[in-house]
């Protein structure tokens, strides 16, 4: 079954280069575009939608934008998973977006097979970061972690397995492993659950993505 779509952005150009790109991807459907989050609303309305694509920055609509808009759009559409594509360079902005309980983020000069991943990841509740975004994060940390340390940090803290992080990441669980030990020694933590009280204050993931992902059980090593 087709992974069903909305997009919205207000420009006009963005958009229909989104929607052109995603239309070749199979197993995806664009059922509806907005320019604003009046229009957003009215097409989650009209449609039943798996997934919406969103820009952050967009004035001009009667529920606002950025934070405001996707506090919003949790209210109204709780179990609705959101992609946000953005321009936005600002490491504390980001950060709030992931605070407002969106897991998936891609930039808008990241490649094109990045926003397929991200709405993919979003569609069984999986978080994605694509590469610029992981990159201006980094910033968040006082010590020197490595992108794939940041990435594996940031699947575990959203409940995933070592796993599923190394088959999403086509690594294999030794590796990841090696990954998620290293960035906890850099960090000074000592239990697995630490990593998810870690980020959380980094703001790389809501509260209650953290109650939803950390598992009841020991992690898998």
């Amino acid at each position: 079954m087709n992974i069903r779509i909305v997009i919205a952005d207000d420009h006009p150009v963005i958009l229909a280069g989104v929607r052109e790109s995603l239309a070749q991807e199979p197993g995806m459907e664009i059922v509806a575009t907005a320019g604003n989050s009046t229009a957003l609303v009215e097409a989650l309305s009209k449609h039943s939608v798996d997934v919406v694509v969103t820009d952050f920055s967009m004035p001009g609509g009667e529920y606002g934008d950025g934070v405001a808009m996707i506090g919003f759009l949790r209210r109204r559409f709780p179990k609705l998973p959101l992609v946000v594509l953005t321009s936005i360079s600002g490491v504390q902005v980001l950060a709030s977006i992931g605070r407002a309980g969106v897991n998936c983020i891609v930039g808008k000069l990241d490649p094109a097979a990045d926003l397929a991943l991200a709405i993919q990841s979003a569609r069984y509740q999986r978080g994605f970061l694509s590469a610029s975004i992981v990159q201006q994060l980094e910033q968040l940390y006082d010590v020197s972690l490595t992108k794939r340390e940041v990435e594996v940090l940031r699947m575990i803290a959203h409940g995933m397995t070592q796993k599923e992080i190394a088959e999403q990441l086509k690594r294999s669980r030794q590796t990841v492993s090696t990954q998620k030990h290293s960035a906890m020694r850099k960090l000074g933590l000592k239990r697995t659950s630490e990593i998810f009280d870690y980020a959380l204050d980094q703001g790389l993931v809501s509260a209650s993505q953290v109650a939803r992902g950390q598992p009841e059980g020991s992690d898998d090593g």
